[in-house]
């Protein structure tokens, strides 16, 4: 049997390495590096078997189990699926099973969008920057505060367009000790691009940053899918699950339970 996986997060890896241990061949599609979006975590602590480590240390095990499982990497974008078969710009692929672990694209607003400094992860942000504002008040929010303080960016603010935060307490009381200054309810309304800096306009003043990281959300981002889909599994955050980490794995397992079963 062979199956195609897409995506090599936390998920896609999960369900290689576990595929491998059954004799199954498997190859693994991934359009930038292993590990996705976890690479811009300050700290991950939601896996209870681990302790607690940087996004960078849990990639680094990562890419470890793929290459012990000597699973086949492909450093190719899958622009879609259909019938078995994977699509890349260069190349077609036939599998007997697929499996979509694409992870989330973020919420965008391309009107703020002016310039390489504004950016939706943080892996992303530029080099040597003083000054950086962040919108969006949930996990990604508050966990990028921190690890721009811990990388030496002096002032970090972040805006919030309600009174409601949605991250884990613990975070956000690590990141207002740390200096970062909070906003509730003041939406960025307006960003100018004035010589390389950035100008915000909210309801109550205007601000100066040399870069903006927005934190407003995500949703599933899927290739286009096309024909038979009955032995096409989506998992973890495309499935549009909780995003949490544990249980993105947790779910590459399950379908891959029914695959070694042939369910």
């Amino acid at each position: 049997m062979r199956v195609g996986i897409v995506g090599a997060g936390p998920a896609g890896v999960t369900a290689a390495v576990f595929l491998s241990r059954y004799g199954i061949d498997v190859t693994i599609f991934e359009k930038e590096e292993i590990g996705g979006l976890i690479a811009n975590a300050w700290r991950i602590e939601n896996l209870p078997i681990l302790s607690p480590c940087s996004g960078e240390e849990l990639i680094a095990v990562l890419r470890k189990r793929l290459e012990e499982s000597r699973v086949k990497v492909i450093y190719e974008e899958v622009l879609s699926a259909e019938d078995g078969v994977l699509k890349t710009k260069s190349n077609s692929y036939s599998f007997d099973k697929l499996i979509m672990a694409t992870g989330t694209k973020p919420k965008r607003i391309e009107d703020f969008e002016l310039n390489r400094s504004v950016v939706y992860e943080f892996k992303r942000l530029p080099r040597g920057i003083g000054r950086l504002a962040i919108y969006g008040a949930g996990d990604a929010a508050f966990d990028g505060a921190l690890k721009a303080k811990e990388v030496g960016i002096k002032e970090v603010h972040v805006f919030n367009r309600t009174d409601r935060i949605r991250a884990v307490p613990k975070l956000v009381q690590l990141a207002l000790s740390s200096g970062v200054k909070y906003h509730p309810s003041e939406p960025i309304r307006k960003v100018e691009d004035r010589h390389g800096d950035l100008e915000l306009y909210t309801d109550v003043g205007c601000y100066q940053f040399e870069a903006l990281l927005l934190c407003l959300g995500r949703v599933p981002n899927l290739p286009v899918l096309r024909g038979e889909t009955k032995d096409l599994y989506v998992v973890g955050d495309a499935s549009g699950n909780f995003r949490q980490l544990a249980i993105a794995m947790g779910h590459a397992l399950e379908v891959c339970m029914k695959i070694v079963r042939g369910e």
